[in-house]
């Protein structure tokens, strides 16, 4: 496991949440989880804090949506997701596709791909 990071086990310790409910909030968009090879979730500082926060506001009684809005709903990219699109744009070919793990993006990225070469084209 990278220096730094911790599986979702040892997240769920930290935070005081459930592993269902870290998958959910992930399914929401509100935190993204780096993934292995194995596609194990490995979270850093930054999304245990995100964490963190997120129970702190549904706590304190906001909803799903008041707590995007109170984090300013900035959703963060994966980081194999934002690699996967650079390769794309870059025109590389890749050899899998697990580094994505959400279908929607993936398909987001390729259309954003396919109409910046209509755009060259025209």
């Amino acid at each position: 496991m990278a220096e730094g990071l911790l599986g979702i086990g040892p997240v769920s310790a930290l935070t005081g949440l459930t592993e269902r409910q870290i998958r959910y909030y992930e399914s929401q968009g509100l935190v993204a989880p780096r993934r292995t090879p194995g596609r194990q979730r490995l979270y850093g500082p930054p999304e245990v804090a995100r964490l963190q926060q997120i129970r702190h506001l549904l706590n304190d009684g906001h909803t799903l949506q008041s707590v995007r809005r109170a984090l300013g709903q900035q959703r963060p990219a994966p980081a194999a997701e934002s690699d996967v699109r650079s390769r794309l744009l870059a025109g590389q070919a890749l050899r899998s596709l697990y580094p994505v793990s959400n279908r929607a993006e993936l398909e987001r990225i390729i259309s954003e791909h396919d109409d910046a070469e209509e755009d060259d084209v025209d």
